[in-house]
């Protein structure tokens, strides 16, 4: 894709020269579509209104990548273009998907949620009382990141139907409602975050879900442990040990992406 560009061309295109504006677009067009198809998509499934509008977003922002770069080398400039577009989509993805909750607001909890290790609840907790470098929401807003966040999976949020936070987490773990313990709380807590941990490798590629879930033994892949079984994995994979080790390496960037990205439709 790079080698498509010159940096004669992105000058040119930021010149207002058509045929460089042309160019550079018609390269970063296939940026524009992927990223809006990954912004759009959960679970596998994609919301087609949603892409066609992330689409739009992107290709602003793709205008927007072109005029205010600075960098000397088309590889600069695709890495900014990609940054540019990743991030505007992001920010509209969590405006279109996170009802109860502001962009702002949402990055913060974010901020806390890597703090926490991941775990939402605790997440929740460090927004209200936060530690360096965090900054404090009220108890109400906390709480409307985490459920946003969460998505329908989350047993807090308000429902049409009437039904109780005691309801649906005794639905959740099989005892009624005036019975729910700190222990069944406890045990929705992990299901949620087993819930966001399968759901974002789901949305992985099928080398780097591989390598992740041979990494902490999740089902059905065994456990491999450290990188001192890379050997054995790339043999049982098909692959050389550095693609084992590639796949990781991007894996571990991608899961992160996805996991604080959350989801609002896992039970779809």
């Amino acid at each position: 894709m790079r080698n498509q560009l010159s940096l004669a061309q992105i000058h040119g295109a930021q010149n207002k020269d058509l045929a460089a504006i042309t160019a550079v677009l018609g390269v970063l067009e296939t940026r524009v579509t992927w990223h809006a198809s990954q912004q759009a998509s959960t679970g596998g499934r994609l919301d087609h209104g949603l892409a066609e509008d992330l689409e739009q977003e992107a290709r602003l922002a793709a205008w927007l990548a072109i005029e205010n770069f600075r960098g000397e080398s088309v590889a600069e400039f695709m890495a900014y273009a990609e940054q540019t577009i990743y991030g505007t989509l992001a920010d509209k993805r969590r405006e279109a998907t996170r009802a109860g909750a502001s962009a702002q607001t949402s990055k913060d909890f974010e901020a806390a949620l890597r703090v926490a290790g991941g775990d939402p609840y605790e997440a929740e907790r460090l927004c209200v009382d936060p530690p360096a470098g965090l900054r404090r929401l009220k108890p109400e807003t906390a709480w409307a990141a985490r459920v946003a966040w969460q998505g329908v999976i989350s047993l807090d949020a308000p429902q049409a139907d009437g039904t109780t936070l005691g309801d649906r987490v005794a639905a959740t773990v099989g005892v009624p409602a005036d019975l729910v313990t700190d222990s069944d709380r406890a045990q929705l807590r992990r299901a949620t975050i087993r819930s966001h941990v399968h759901a974002a490798l789901d949305r992985m590629g099928p080398q780097q879900r591989h390598v992740l879930k041979a990494d902490y033994g999740i089902s059905p892949v065994a456990l491999y442990g450290d990188e001192s079984t890379d050997e054995e994995l790339a043999t049982d994979m098909g692959l050389t040990e550095r693609q084992v080790r590639q796949a990781r390496y991007l894996g571990r960037g991608r899961f992160e992406e996805l996991y604080l990205a959350g989801s609002h439709d896992l039970a779809a």
